[in-house]
């Protein structure tokens, strides 16, 4: 068997000796071909004037050390006219110029510090036998061209924090080939439109909705169709309706008091359960109670501050002197005058049991007849519950005496579900709904017909943007403008500025999906690297693709 039929990067060589020296694997080589080219002029040379030995760390077999030690001889130039008076043999197959190492050890430094950074890479490297240093591996990284395809035509543009809330970054991805393709270390419009600029073959850019990358997208490639990403804007749609549903707690109260009349108790609606312990309802846990305190505190901040805007405002005082006065911006102002009660208090939401996912199966098969913990526990354990049966004998000792059973869906609580859990509900399918939660619609449609009217415009909005309907944005806003919801109004307001990249993102199938999951992969990579994401390891690792 040839050499070169299991070490295939050794081609062209021959072995000579190999030996076991410290713990170290030893293999010594000799070029097999007779003559060498001259790296100048090209021609080729006999003339052997001298060799020297040069020593190569290779990849490890079985976790054992290999260095290679290669006989490499030294030529004369044939050619009189040639600068290079006398050369060294190459050896491409096997390593470059000046390396210490061959080229397949470098290709697996190369993976591991792609993969996982300097210090966790140093130690796989170690497990695997291959035994280099963090400034070793961090420089290979820095070394590695990534190659790229050209100019992208579709591409994708957002920011990522640096840390956040005080310093940002932007990222570019070409959404066709799946790979990012630029990280700029700071968020701004001459940056990324110099970018752009120096791209021209772009024709498509999808972003958010964000003024800055408009405008610089605008100046860097006016060429370009931009897309308002779609994600956004059903966000954006949902931020209105949550401000404009707060302002409607009567109704959304009075439909849940009218639906939990016609609504019976079924364990297919259950919630978050009251936690049972020795036939007593436990006492909320620590962190709960920090957190119900920390809540009520900050809930009677903004009644404090509602209560003393509507009192200056009686008393003539203009919307500037109240903002000085109380301490809020202006926007903050005109929407509590506007509100006729105080803000509701947002509830932090109860931490998910373990048991909650198997709570209707518990009370279909309790109401069956079956009544004991331990069976019940056996029966929850094959469906995949994979904790003590503690939890169950502790429900099913409540149930035993007769205490409440687990609280229903919250479209069945006295208070009725918050802003926030309607505005989902407007925008969700109906086909998605539950039969409470259809039925919660109807009751909180039919106690306001603003309600009715705002629950139109999102599914209808909603529509659009799924099934991709851009052609009816304008009569949509048309009607928008002429409803009587400010807030909704203030959303189609908004709109019309970026009215044709909005357009496009509820036309073309682009969106900017596939940045934001890029995002998450250089959030994870960043925080991986411990501190030492400088931007150029950063972005070697984000566009490196094995």
């Amino acid at each position: 068997m040839h050499l070169t039929t299991i070490l295939p990067h050794l081609k062209g060589l021959r072995l000579t000796d190999l030996a076991v020296v410290d713990g170290m694997l030893v293999l010594s080589l000799r070029a097999t071909a007779r003559m060498a080219s001259c790296p100048c002029c090209h021609r080729r040379s006999r003339r052997v004037r001298s060799t020297y030995i040069r020593t190569l760390a290779d990849l490890p077999w079985s976790g054992m050390p290999v260095r290679l030690q290669v006989h490499i001889r030294r030529f004369r130039c044939p050619n009189p006219d040639c600068r290079q008076r006398i050369f060294a043999e190459l050896l491409p197959r096997l390593t470059v110029p000046h390396a210490r190492q061959t080229c397949a050890r470098r290709a697996g430094l190369q993976a591991i510090g792609m993969a996982l950074g300097g210090n966790a890479g140093v130690r796989l490297a170690a497990s695997l036998g291959i035994l280099t240093s963090r400034p070793t591996l961090l420089r290979v990284v820095r070394a590695t061209s990534i190659l790229t395809n050209g100019t992208p035509q579709i591409v994708g543009v957002d920011e990522w924090a640096w840390r956040r809330g005080d310093r940002y970054g932007t990222i570019l991805v070409d959404l066709v080939a799946h790979q990012p393709i630029a990280v700029l270390p700071e968020r701004s419009a001459e940056s990324t439109a110099a970018w752009l600029r120096c791209h021209p073959g772009i024709a498509l850019v999808c972003r958010d909705r964000s003024q800055l990358y408009a405008d610089a997208i605008t100046a860097g490639a006016p060429h370009a169709i931009q897309v308002a990403d779609r994600f956004h804007l059903l966000k954006n749609l949902g931020d209105a309706l949550e401000r404009f549903l707060l302002h409607k707690n009567a109704g959304r109260r009075k439909a849940a008091q009218m639906l939990t009349e016609v609504v019976p108790v079924t364990s297919g609606e259950l919630a978050s359960p009251d936690v049972i312990y020795r036939g007593r309802r436990k006492a909320p846990h620590d962190y709960e109670q920090r957190m119900e305190a920390a809540s009520l505190q900050r809930h009677a901040k903004y009644v404090t501050a509602y209560e003393r805007i509507h009192t200056l405002r009686a008393a003539g005082a203009d919307i500037a002197g109240i903002s000085r006065t109380v301490g809020v911006s202006r926007e903050t102002v005109y929407r509590y005058l506007r509100m006729p009660q105080p803000p509701t208090r947002k509830r932090p939401l109860p931490r998910r049991k373990v048991l909650t996912p198997f709570y209707p199966y518990l009370l279909r098969r309790w109401d069956e007849g079956c009544h004991d913990g331990m069976r019940l526990w056996r029966e929850i354990r094959a469906q995949g519950f994979a904790y003590s049966s503690t939890n169950v004998s502790r429900f099913v000792a409540g149930l035993r005496r007769g205490l409440p059973r687990p609280q229903r869906s919250p479209m069945l609580r006295v208070d009725g579900p918050s802003a926030r859990q309607v505005a989902t509900l407007f925008m969700r399918r109906p086909a998605a709904l539950s039969p409470t939660q259809s039925q919660y619609l109807l009751q909180v449609c039919a106690t306001d017909a603003t309600i009715a009217w705002a629950y139109i415009l999102t599914q209808a909005f909603a529509t659009m943007v799924r099934e991709q309907r851009g052609e009816r944005l304008s009569a949509w806003i048309a009607a928008t403008e002429a409803s009587e919801i400010t807030e909704m109004r203030g959303f189609a307001r908004g709109l019309t500025p970026d009215l044709a990249a909005v357009s496009a993102g509820l036309t073309l199938p682009w969106s900017n999906g596939q940045t934001e999951g890029q995002i998450n992969r250089l959030k994870m990579l960043k925080r991986q690297m411990y501190g030492r994401a400088n931007i150029d390891l950063l972005r070697q690792r984000v566009r490196y693709r094995a």
